[in-house]
This record gives structure tokens, C-alpha cells and sequence, in this order.
């Protein structure tokens, strides 16, 4: 594999062998997207497999002129995978909501190696799986919460990502409101709620958890 390739970075592709792991990126490009750039266009053919190798992005439904963000995806990440497979165009967009880098590998040739290789084909279906399951979970758990137990669990969720207990909110109050699925006003009112009592710091789009225990708390009981 040429050395500016992917490394053990991506361990969806492991399983294959030196030879198939060229042929997997000589058949893929590398593309560049600035921030609140469209990644996939909801009607989209979905003619590769895309993977989210830096940066972050949204993946929303565009019904009756209204936008709803249902999943927040970072680096390291397969994008809308599980509809690959089964239609030939996706039913929603992908948006960069940070500058993001994305490997366009082509669908033939990711076939090709899922029928080839076996243990790479479980390891595919494990992901799939994986990813469906996770994505299913989050919104059961979001649409069972009230707004206080929704927003905190997408704050601890960002946390999460950054890896830092201090962040840049990436996307709009309006966003994190298609998110959760509650108003503006009431993320407003629950952040400054939260700001209040010590539990977030909130300056512009800045957020520091000063509390996680009790924003964890409140994710889990809200």
C-alpha cells in the first residue's frame, strides 16, 4: 500500500490481504469538503462506499421544507453504509460541520472484496450491525427524554468525540433543536438552565462541562 494511504488508523480493512488493500484504495479518491460543504445530497446515487476519514459531520432528512439532524458522525467513520446495500440512492444528506476529508471507495470494488474475502465481509455485517443498532438506540433514547435529558446527552456525547471536557458546539442552537427534537427556546432555556447551576460553562458556540457527573445524571434520568 502506498505509505499516504490509510493506516491501522482504519481497522475496517484489516482483514484484507496487501493485494486487496491496493486494489481497494487504487479504486478510491480522497476528496476535500469545507465546513457547511453538502457531502451527499439526499436522492444521491449511491455509487461508492464513503468513509469519513477527518473531521466531522451531520446527517440529516429533508421532509415538508423542514431539515432534521438525526446523527452527529466523526472521524473514522463510515457514512450512511448500511443504505449502500440495499438502494441504489440515499434517503438523506451529509453535511461537513468541520472541514473533512472523505474517501470515495468505489462499490464494485468494495463488492468485489466483501465476496472475495469472507472474514472481511463478517467484519463489514459486524459494523453494519453495529452502526444500525447504535443509531436505533440513539433515537429511542432521545425521543424517550425531555429536552433537560436530550441536550445533556448530546452534550456528553460531543464530549465524547472531542475528547475533551471543553469544545466548540459544531453546528447552530437551531441544529442542536432538529437534533433533540425540541424548540430553540428550549435549548436556550436548558442550556442557560445548566449554566446557571454550574453544570456547563456556555460562551457564544464555546461549552465547558464544569460537572460531568451531574450532566451524566441528568442524560441518564431526563
Amino acid at each position: 500500500m502506498n505509505p499516504s494511504q490509510p493506516n491501522s488508523k482504519l481497522p475496517w480493512y484489516s482483514a484484507l490481504t496487501g493485494y486487496q488493500q491496493n486494489q481497494l484504495f487504487e479504486n478510491s479518491n480522497l476528496l476535500d469538503f469545507k465546513k457547511n460543504e453538502t457531502i451527499i445530497k439526499q436522492g444521491y446515487t449511491a455509487g461508492h462506499i464513503l468513509y469519513l476519514e477527518k473531521g466531522m459531520a451531520k446527517l440529516n432528512v429533508e421532509e415538508n421544507n423542514r431539515s432534521t439532524v438525526f446523527k452527529i458522525i466523526a472521524a473514522d467513520s463510515f457514512i450512511g453504509l448500511m443504505c449502500s446495500f440495499v438502494k441504489r440512492r440515499f434517503d438523506f444528506s451529509a453535511v461537513a460541520i468541520q472541514p473533512a476529508k472523505v474517501r470515495l471507495i468505489d462499490r464494485g470494488a468494495f463488492e468485489t472484496l466483501i465476496r472475495e474475502n469472507g472474514e472481511f465481509a463478517v467484519q463489514i455485517v459486524q459494523l453494519m450491525s453495529l452502526m444500525t443498532n447504535k443509531i436505533v438506540r440513539d433515537l429511542i433514547n432521545l425521543s424517550h427524554k425531555n429536552a433537560d435529558g436530550a441536550i445533556c446527552t448530546i452534550l456528553s456525547e460531543l464530549s465524547s468525540v472531542f475528547d475533551s471536557q471543553s469544545f466548540v458546539m459544531p453546528f447552530s442552537r437551531v441544529e442542536l433543536a432538529d437534533t433533540v427534537g425540541y424548540s430553540k427556546e428550549s435549548v436556550i432555556t436548558c442550556l442557560s438552565s445548566l449554566q446557571r447551576d454550574n453544570i456547563i460553562k456556555v460562551s457564544g458556540k464555546n461549552i465547558e462541562i464544569l460537572d460531568p457527573k451531574r450532566l451524566e445524571v441528568i442524560a441518564r434520568n431526563g
